[in-house]
């Protein structure tokens, strides 16, 4: 009777296999994840770093060929970030910082299986950071908040379709975090 379960169900979830499809044209896409490695404020004074937050919007726009007749898929979309570090002045005393970016991104999704979804992309978009003491010392003289920024990046991603509208990904590159894992809802 054992045998018979394991069987209906690998026959079950092969056929499930089947109906998924990695990102394509005209799809939309929005990943939700939270990062580590914080790409800012890194020095020895620096400590206390949180996980970033960031959140993506994406639109495949075209299909491209890639040779030996498979094709990939341009996709454009929108993405946020926020992460926060503290900076030490001594353990009461110290900055807590604050950054956000907000950028434009192209991704080149490679297709070639249809629940993987490898991609490479480059943002483009501001940097703006935030600060204030924090402590019960007083605010050192020199301390000015930075100024808004143009920043850029690329990154290296790869998503895993469980459904045709839900997959888990992960990105490595010089985004808001070096590493980034999170969901993303494929509608």
């Amino acid at each position: 009777m054992k045998k018979y379960i394991l069987v209906f169900a690998i026959i079950v979830l092969t056929g499930m296999a089947g109906f998924t499809q990695s990102f394509e044209k005209g799809a939309n896409a929005i990943n939700l994840g939270i990062g580590f490695g914080n790409n800012y404020y890194q020095g020895n004074d620096y400590y206390g770093f949180y996980p970033s937050i960031s959140g993506s919007y994406e639109h495949g726009i075209a299909r491209v060929p890639m040779g030996s007749g498979m094709n990939g898929v341009v996709s454009l979309g929108g993405y946020l970030g926020w992460s926060m570090s503290n900076y030490n002045q001594d353990w009461d005393d110290y900055y807590q910082y604050t950054t956000f970016i907000v950028a434009f991104r192209a991704n080149y999704h490679f297709i070639f299986h249809d629940k993987f979804d490898p991609y490479a992309g480059i943002w483009l978009g501001a940097r703006i950071h935030g600060g204030h003491w924090k402590g019960n010392g007083s605010h050192p003289e020199d301390w000015e908040p930075a100024e808004p920024s143009p920043a850029a990046g690329a990154y290296l991603g790869v998503r895993w379709f469980f459904t045709d509208n839900f997959a888990v990904y992960s990105e490595l590159g010089y985004l808001i975090s070096v590493f980034n894992v999170g969901v993303t809802f494929k509608f």
